[in-house]
C-alpha cells in the first residue's frame, strides 16, 4: 500500500496522458514502415474460431472510446505512489516496443472485402462509423493486426490500476469493463482476429511481468546495500 498521502491526479500523469496516445501511434507507424523494409510476407492470422465471431457494429463505440480510456489511465495511474507509476509506465514502452517487434517480424494482413466488410448493403450509424474508421486504417486491406495494439494497450492500463487502493472502486471497475468490451470490440467490429486478441494481451502480461520482476530484483539490491 502507497505510503503517500496525496492521490491526487497529478501534473504529470495528464501530460503523459497525452503523449502516451502520441508515442503509441509514433511506434505503430515506425514498425509498420520498418516492416515494409524488411520486406516479408504478410500472413492472415484467420483461425477457423474466427468464422463464428458475428460482425456487430455497436462495438465500434467502445473500440473508439479505448483512446480516451488510455489517455485516462496514466492520470488514474498518477494517483499512486511514484515508484508504481514509473513501473506502469515502463511496462507500457516495454509492450508498445515487443509489439513492435512481432509487427515487423510476423506481418498480418486481413481482406476486408472478402471478409464482407465492405458491403454496401449494410447500413446503420454502427456501419457507417465502423467504416469510416476502416477507411482511417487501410481502407480495403488491414495490415499489422498481431498483436493488436488496443489489447496491449487496455490490457496495461488495466493493469495499472488493479488492487491499487489510492484508485476509487468506480474507477477500478470502470477499467475492467472497459478493458473486456474493447478486447470484445476487437472482434465484433472485424478490425481483428481472435490471434491477435489472444497475442496482444500475453504481450502486455509478460511486458508487466518482466518489469515486475525488474523491479523487485532492483528492491532487494537498495536492500542489500
Amino acid at each position: 500500500m502507497s505510503t503517500e498521502t496525496n492521490t491526487k491526479v497529478k501534473s504529470y500523469g495528464v501530460i503523459l496522458g497525452l503523449a502516451t496516445l502520441a508515442l503509441q501511434h509514433g511506434i505503430y507507424l515506425l514498425a509498420h514502415y520498418i516492416s515494409l523494409k524488411v520486406g516479408l510476407e504478410p500472413f492472415s492470422p484467420k483461425l477457423p474460431l474466427d468464422e463464428c465471431i458475428p460482425l456487430v457494429p455497436a462495438f465500434i463505440v467502445p473500440y473508439v472510446w479505448a483512446y480516451a480510456y488510455w489517455a485516462m489511465a496514466p492520470m488514474a495511474v498518477s494517483k499512486c505512489e511514484k515508484s508504481h507509476f514509473f513501473k506502469y509506465l515502463a511496462a507500457y514502452v516495454l509492450s508498445m516496443l515487443l509489439g513492435a517487434v512481432v509487427l515487423v517480424f510476423a506481418p498480418t494482413y486481413m481482406d476486408r472485402v472478402a471478409e464482407g466488410l465492405q458491403n454496401p448493403e449494410m447500413h446503420g450509424f454502427g456501419v457507417r462509423l465502423m467504416q469510416f474508421w476502416y477507411s482511417l486504417d487501410g481502407g480495403d486491406m488491414a495490415y499489422n493486426l498481431l498483436p493488436s495494439f488496443h489489447c496491449i494497450n487496455s490490457t496495461i492500463s488495466y493493469l495499472g490500476v488493479a488492487r491499487r487502493p489510492e484508485v476509487p472502486k468506480w474507477y477500478r471497475g470502470y477499467s475492467l469493463v472497459m478493458t473486456l468490451l474493447i478486447y470484445a470490440s476487437t472482434l465484433f467490429v472485424k478490425q481483428h482476429f481472435f490471434l491477435d486478441v489472444i497475442s496482444g494481451i500475453a504481450v502486455a502480461l509478460a511486458s508487466w511481468g518482466i518489469i515486475a520482476l525488474i523491479w523487485r530484483q532492483l528492491r532487494k539490491r537498495e536492500k542489500a546495500i
